[in-house]
């Protein structure tokens, strides 16, 4: 991947928990964060995303994330994996209100993902998901950047 020093990303929370899962697609998220961490390009996650990050690895970490609930050593974890991913340099940040709540009104989006694409779409970045199908056809002009075509 040749990345222009313009380029900018907002990473969805499933990139995110592929690459640190080794997962299907972990290669194009680390080419990324590679990108960031050497300033060729910005990185960005919500902080929507930050707190999904959070407590799915919590609840990965239990081994039956469907059934357990996570305790504190768990969101620990999720938590050392989040100051792992700021480390390759992603900005936390809040898009405005107005801009999440109109992506979200238009239907078929979770209200975490409304946040993604709004930053995204406030910063002029690609936006990196998965698989994940309620990115098709966002109100609002962002470019969809898939790191895998199956979920993992």
């Amino acid at each position: 991947m040749t990345v222009d020093a313009t380029d900018a990303y907002v990473f969805d929370a499933e990139p995110l928990i592929a690459y640190l899962y080794d997962e299907p697609g972990s290669g194009a998220v680390a080419e990324r964060l590679r990108a960031v961490e050497s300033e060729d390009a910005a990185g960005f996650i919500s902080h929507a995303t930050a707190t999904e990050v959070v407590y799915k690895i919590a609840r990965l970490e239990t081994g039956a994330p469907n059934q357990s609930v996570p305790d504190e050593t768990h969101l620990d974890v999720g938590k050392r994996d989040l100051r792992v991913l700021r480390g390759f340099g992603l900005t936390v940040e809040t898009p405005s209100v107005h801009r999440v709540a109109r992506i979200k009104a238009a239907g078929g989006i979770s209200l975490g993902d409304s946040y993604a694409a709004a930053l995204a779409a406030e910063r002029t970045a690609a936006l990196v998901v998965g698989a994940d199908p309620e990115f098709d056809g966002l109100p609002d002009d962002v470019e969809i950047d898939r790191i895998r075509d199956e979920p993992a």
